[in-house]
């Protein structure tokens, strides 16, 4: 009802509250707002006043603007005394002094306009004037009523003759009981209104021809009585109102400055996200040069893999040198001899020896290196923690604390280089070489081992015919064989040195590509360790991670009242 004045006001009101609301949460200045009151005028009710003689249809004329029967009509003068009508949860009268009385109502109508009703210009109760005098300065409107039966009432228009210039600029006729009169007639009376105003004040005010009884029904009618409505003229009459509720410059004014205080206090609270938005800023780059300290740390320590699998390459010959033994243990005579006859499994026994102890000696050693980067993240995690307390007031942990987190990817670390190194040495295909040279000796030996049984048959053969006149043969042959099993006895440590002699090639040879093929798992290793450290930061991450979505819903809340703030400025 009456226009968009009351939208705006209510959307600023609005406003108000939840500017404030985001001070308080961003630490910002509220003073604009809070000095003076100056959000009282917000709540400033319109007040309008009602004049005119007893029984002029006062009571009416404000029954239709309620639509309720709240004031009392009746033939008898009712109105003894000025009536004050404003807003109140439960309905109550209070007397203020003997002629006035404030009338609280649970109307919405009442929330923004207050009414008051006087007693009547000719009136004889002393003091009603004073009354009248004292509402009328602070009025936003003045509603001058007149019976449609009899508008000439000469108290009524002396009363309004002495009124300033003021009074009349919010000043309106309303001509009350219209539903007791002609068309005809009541153009003839508006007329005459007309003539008796310029005479009067010298000016034709706003005449509403108006009917209190024909307003209250329509209202209180189910369905709401819309021919009754129109026929009452209160549509014209509300469409004025809304019209001066629009245009009033004094509460406009209220407006602006109101609006104008809430932008100083979102200017504030602007500033201080601005703030606490390049604090938040400043902490995650602190967080980011921490982790890249880390980062940095990580690479020098994956990229010092040369020197570090130095170790690994002594590692891998001291593993040579154990399987060297074990090949000279089964390469002897006998166990030669036996090769010769039984499957030979040695090149198994060696491989499986050699991966076995190079992967334990990687694992060893891997575990060593563990444990020295664990202790240079120990070392780091010490200049961590003060700077962490001194430039974002949070406490971490103590790294002892925290050993635990490490020994499972300490663990992983030691478990997958010693898998890489089992499968680094398998991937040298060794055992082919070995098979193919130790073939290539048992071909070699089986000649002289085959000769040398083959004469000694012969001796035997020779020896059992009994050629006894003739010796030689026998003879012979036994020398032959003598002679094969020590060459026998000869070629196979020679040959033994040989094929040690190869698999010590292969060994050398084999040193840089089984380092290359463990650098990769190493680095991933150092890697997944410099990860877990890293996530030692996360109590910081969050921190900081939830700080910002804590300031989110300020910033989202800050433009959503600016743009408010706009459109109610160009409303204004």
């Amino acid at each position: 009802m009456f226009g968009d004045y009351f939208t705006t006001r209510k959307r600023l009101t609005d406003v108000v509250v939840r500017v404030l609301a985001l001070a308080e949460k961003t630490d910002a200045e509220k003073t604009p707002l809070e000095q003076n009151d100056i959000t009282k005028g917000l709540k400033n009710p319109f007040l309008f006043v009602v004049c005119g003689e007893v029984n002029a249809g006062k009571s009416s004329l404000l029954n239709g603007l309620f639509g309720e029967n709240i004031c009392k009509t009746n033939v008898l003068p009712e109105t003894d005394r000025v009536q004050w009508y404003r807003y109140g949860d439960e309905g109550c009268d209070e007397e203020v002094t003997p002629i006035l009385e404030e009338r609280f109502r649970p109307i919405d109508f009442l929330m923004d306009f207050n009414l008051v009703d006087t007693p009547g210009t000719n009136s004889v109760v002393q003091g009603h004037q004073a009354i009248t005098d004292r509402f009328l300065p602070v009025s936003d409107l003045i509603f001058w009523v007149f019976p449609a039966s009899n508008p000439w009432g000469a108290s009524t228009w002396d009363f309004i003759s002495k009124q300033k210039e003021d009074m009349i600029e919010k000043s309106i006729f309303i001509l009350q009981q219209a539903d007791l009169r002609e068309e005809a007639d009541l153009d003839v009376i508006l007329g005459h209104m007309r003539d008796l105003c310029r005479k009067r004040i010298g000016r034709a005010l706003p005449i509403y021809p108006v009917s209190g009884k024909l307003a209250i029904q329509a209202k209180l009618e189910t369905p709401f009585g819309e021919s009754l409505w129109h026929e009452s003229g209160y549509p014209n009459l509300e469409k004025y109102i809304s019209e001066v509720v629009a245009s009033s410059p004094a509460r406009r004014e209220v407006l602006g400055e109101v609006r104008d205080a809430a932008g100083k206090v979102l200017r504030s609270a602007e500033d201080m996200i601005e703030q606490r938005t390049r604090l938040l800023d400043e902490n995650e780059g602190f967080l980011n040069d921490l982790e890249n300290e880390i980062d940095k740390n990580r690479e020098k320590q994956s990229s010092d893999v040369a020197s570090k699998f130095a170790a690994m390459k002594d590692v891998y010959a001291d593993q040579g040198d154990r399987s060297q033994k074990l090949m000279r243990r089964k390469t002897g005579v006998w166990g030669t001899l036996k090769s010769l006859f039984v499957a030979d499994d040695l090149p198994q026994l060696v491989v499986r020896s050699l991966v076995d102890s190079v992967q334990e000696a990687v694992e060893q050693q891997s575990d060593q290196d563990a444990d020295m980067l664990i202790g240079e993240c120990r070392d780091h995690w010490q200049t961590v923690r003060p700077r962490v307390k001194e430039k974002l007031e949070i406490s971490l942990d103590d790294f002892e604390e925290l050993d635990g987190v490490f020994a499972e990817t300490k663990n992983r670390f030691t478990r997958k280089m010693g898998l890489a190194a089992k499968q680094a040495v398998i991937n040298l295909k060794i055992r082919g070489g070995l098979d193919m040279r130790l073939a290539e000796r048992r071909s070699k030996l089986k000649i002289w081992i085959y000769m040398c049984l083959v004469l000694l048959l012969c001796a035997g053969v020779a020896g059992s015919l009994r050629l006894g006149m003739y010796p030689y043969p026998a003879l012979a042959c036994l020398a032959g064989g003598a002679i094969s099993m020590l060459v026998f006895i000869v070629q196979t440590y020679r040959s033994r040195k040989q094929v040690i002699a190869g698999f010590i090639d292969q060994l050398m040879n084999s040193q840089s590509q089984f380092v290359d093929a463990l650098g990769s798992d190493y680095r991933h290793g150092v890697r997944d360790l410099y990860i877990e450290y890293r996530r030692l930061l996360e109590t910081v991450r969050r921190h900081i991670a939830g700080a910002k979505l804590e300031l989110q819903p300020n910033l989202e809340q800050w433009n959503r009242l600016f743009l408010e703030l706009k459109e109610i400025e160009q409303e204004l």
